[in-house]
């Protein structure tokens, strides 16, 4: 009995987490045979789980993000209050939150790689600009200093012949 209460209680929990609603995982929550559940949902025309759109991938990886933070959070202070840092544990979070950001970048789609891409172009473009202007400004300044060498340079006489030297 025990052993069937503890498996009711690790679906219901991956339930809760956000685990998909299978009927063997219902079943297993329910503490029935996935057939007679089976049954019941085509009885009763039980609509199966729809497919998860962008905001909710989002907010479920959103939401995954952030227990795994908190589970690196809690890692952190035990390894502080200890003196020594469960490096597989903290290694293996990590991991999954890398996880986490690639499903996310995946899951965009291309619609979305399509958005971003604009606006990167755009912050390209307007950076181009500025650097164009910035040379431009340089280009003027070097010019006006070279036209302000030469009008002083022409404006000094011509050196004087030194004592010593012979016109031929």
């Amino acid at each position: 009995m025990g052993e069937a209460v503890s498996s009711s209680l690790v679906a219901l929990r991956a339930l809760f987490e956000g685990a998909p609603a299978t009927l063997a995982l219902l079943a297993r929550a329910a503490r029935r045979s996935e057939a007679s559940l089976r049954k019941l949902s085509d009885r009763q025309g039980w609509a199966p789980p729809r497919q998860m759109g962008g905001a909710d991938m989002d907010r479920r990886l959103m939401q995954l993000s952030d227990r795994l933070i908190g589970e690196l959070e809690k890692a952190g202070s035990e390894g502080e209050r200890s003196g020594v840092y469960d490096k597989a544990r903290i290694d293996a979070l990590s991991a999954m939150l890398r996880m986490v950001e690639k499903i996310g970048e995946t899951a965009r789609g291309p619609e979305r790689a399509g958005e971003e891409q604009t606006k990167s172009d755009e912050e390209m473009a307007a950076a181009l600009e500025r650097i164009d202007a910035r040379i431009l400004g340089l280009a003027h300044e070097l010019a006006r200093e070279l036209a302000k060498d030469l009008v002083e340079g022409m404006g000094r006489s011509e050196p004087a012949a030194s004592p010593g030297a012979v016109d031929r």
